[in-house]
Parts: C-alpha cells; sequence; structure tokens
C-alpha cells in the first residue's frame, strides 16, 4: 500500500466516527460500564481475534475516556496533534510523535479533529513481546529493556515518549507496520515480516527518547531471566524444576514471582500454554491431542480446563470460532 492509498484510508470516516462527528459526543462502541468502572480496563477480546499485533485507527471527533489495558499499547501520531493525559499528566503530542505504555497506565484522549490521524499498535502479551525480543538476542536498550520487563507488577505506571521526526528510519519502519496490518487479511503471511520490521524499529527508537518513565527496580533483575526461562520451556518445566535451575528454594521462588509479577508460578504457566494452544488451533490441523503433548499435557481433558478455566470455551469450540470468523472475512 502506498502513502496515498493508505492515508486514503486513514481519513476516510469508519461507523464510529460517523456517529462522533453528528453527535458531537463519545460513542461508547464496546459498552464498557464507566458506572460500575470510572477508569475501566480495555478488554483483549475486541482486538486480537486474529492475530497478537493489531494496528487500528483512534476515532476522530470525540476525545477518549480514562481508561487503561489489558495488552500493551503504542500510539503513533501519524498527522495532527492531540493531547493525552498519561496518570493525570498532560502531554502534547505532534505528528511524528510515539508513545509507548505499560498495561497499568491510564490514559486520556483529548478531542481529535479531521486532520489528527492517531494509530493503535497493540500488542498482545508477553508472550508476543518475547518473540519480538527473541531477534534482538544479544543485543539490549532502553525500548526492548521497559517492554520485557511489562510484564512485572510496578507500584506506578510507566511509559515512553519518542520522537520519530529524528529517524526517518523510524519512521519509515513504523509506516511500513502500518500498512501491512491494516492493508490485508492475509496474517499468516505477513507475521513475520512484520516480526522483523517491529524488531528493527525497536533498536531505531533507542536514539528517539523523549521521555523515560519506569519504576522498575533493578535489584530484581533476574526476576527477568526466570519468566523468560519459564516462557521457553513452558512445556517442559515445572515449580521444582525451575527452582533447581536458579538455585532457587522452591517456596521462595513462588513467592518471589508472586510479589514480582502478581501472579503464581501456575498462572504464569498456564497462561503461556493458553497462548501456545490458541495458536496452534489458529495456524495448523493437529488434533486436540497432538496440541495437549506439545504444550506440556498428558491429554486433551487438562487442555479443555485450561480453556474453560480462562477463557470459558471448549478448545474445539475455539477453532470452530476461527474457521467460522475466517470464512466471514474471506467472503
Amino acid at each position: 500500500m502506498n502513502d496515498l492509498i493508505l492515508e486514503r484510508y486513514l481519513y476516510t470516516f469508519n461507523y464510529v466516527e460517523k456517529i462522533q462527528k453528528t453527535s458531537k459526543i463519545n460513542y461508547n462502541y464496546m459498552n464498557l460500564d464507566f458506572n460500575e468502572s470510572p477508569i475501566p480496563t480495555i478488554p483483549k477480546w475486541n482486538f486480537f481475534k486474529e492475530n497478537d499485533i493489531n494496528v487500528t485507527k483512534a476515532n476522530r471527533f470525540s476525545y477518549v475516556p480514562a481508561h487503561t489495558h489489558s495488552f500493551i499499547e503504542l500510539n503513533y501520531m501519524y498527522s495532527g496533534r492531540c493531547t493525552q493525559s498519561l496518570n493525570n499528566e498532560d502531554f502534547d503530542f505532534t505528528q511524528g510523535q510515539l508513545l509507548i505504555m505499560d498495561k497499568n497506565t491510564v490514559q486520556k484522549i483529548g478531542y481529535t479533529g479531521q486532520e489528527d490521524i492517531l494509530i493503535n499498535i497493540l500488542i498482545k502479551d508477553s508472550v508476543t513481546i518475547n518473540r519480538l525480543l527473541d531477534y534482538l538476542k544479544g543485543y539490549e536498550n532502553k525500548i526492548s529493556l521497559f517492554l520485557s520487563q511489562t510484564n512485572l507488577k510496578t507500584n506506578s505506571n510507566n511509559f515512553i515518549i519518542c520522537d520519530l521526526n529524528s529517524s526517518p528510519i523510524a519512521q519509515s519502519l513504523i509506516k511500513n507496520i502500518i500498512s501491512l496490518e491494516m492493508a490485508t487479511n492475509n496474517v499468516n503471511k505477513n507475521r513475520i515480516t512484520i516480526d522483523l520490521l517491529f524488531s528493527t524499529l525497536l533498536i531505531q527508537l533507542e536514539d528517539t527518547i523523549q521521555y523515560y518513565k519506569n519504576d522498575f527496580n533493578s535489584n530484581d533483575s533476574n526476576i527477568l531471566e526466570i519468566l523468560k526461562y519459564i516462557e521457553r520451556n513452558y512445556s517442559s518445566t515445572n515449580l521444582k524444576l525451575t527452582s533447581e535451575h536458579f538455585g532457587y528454594n522452591m517456596n521462595y521462588l513462588s513467592n518471589k514471582i508472586k510479589s514480582s509479577t502478581g501472579q503464581t508460578y501456575k498462572e504464569i504457566i498456564e497462561q503461556r500454554r493458553l497462548y501456545a494452544a490458541q495458536d496452534l488451533l489458529y495456524r495448523t490441523k493437529l488434533s486436540l491431542e497432538d496440541i495437549s503433548m506439545k504444550i506440556g499435557y498428558k491429554n486433551p481433558s487438562s487442555l479443555h480446563r485450561l480453556f474453560k478455566k480462562y477463557i470459558n470455551i471448549t478448545p474445539i469450540d475455539y477453532r470452530h470460532q476461527l474457521i467460522s470468523n475466517n470464512h466471514i472475512n474471506n467472503s
């Protein structure tokens, strides 16, 4: 998709923008309950039905009320300007600036008009982040360190602001990511390309940082290595083996993980297995027995319990939903 076609696509009104332009008020299309929770968390379900990196355009002609995210979000000011409140501190964003937010950041976005195009790049989970960072083995900068820490429990909310106007390469990379993700339905074909572009972007962003807020306690830095070990060995390890690998008492390691991440060891393993199973159900035709074995279970009954526990659906129904969605998208 060339720049002219991309801009035509981005500036075209979607159905939410048409409603907001007419009504002059924010349209709550996700039906978030602001009465129950004045600062609701944006759920994942609406964004990651087909891929674990999603690019969307922020809806114009309104403001966005205070909210947090259950995923990592990047905002790129493609054109125009807007004011964003991050943890009750106001920042003015202009064309070419990029915001990278941790999950718990409280964000509000001021009114955006016709020329104000804000692009949201959403990253589903720590599994996706680790996959991207795997391309950077042996290379670490402030951006990669920030992202590797986003599945930790921190005392306050962290974010980075970059100015891509100082890096034509970074601007070109992010525009290519936007074009690839928004212009085609061929998810499998573009996944590796987008991963490579995104990982390269992480390298380029180091020299564009304007504002960096990260309250991670470096004294607990070895927790990152522990989490990476779990991510890469989720199908074969357990608490005993992980404790032995790092030379810790099992109770000590269990408490350390809980205090750093807010999750138990079991929850981390289960969620990693869930993400892997979802990916295999989408990308392959493997049987439930084969998928169970690949992610570390001896039989499909454990896989069934895993899906019901976290997403309240059976694995076979999840696969049927994927097939149905693909049929609708391709029709």
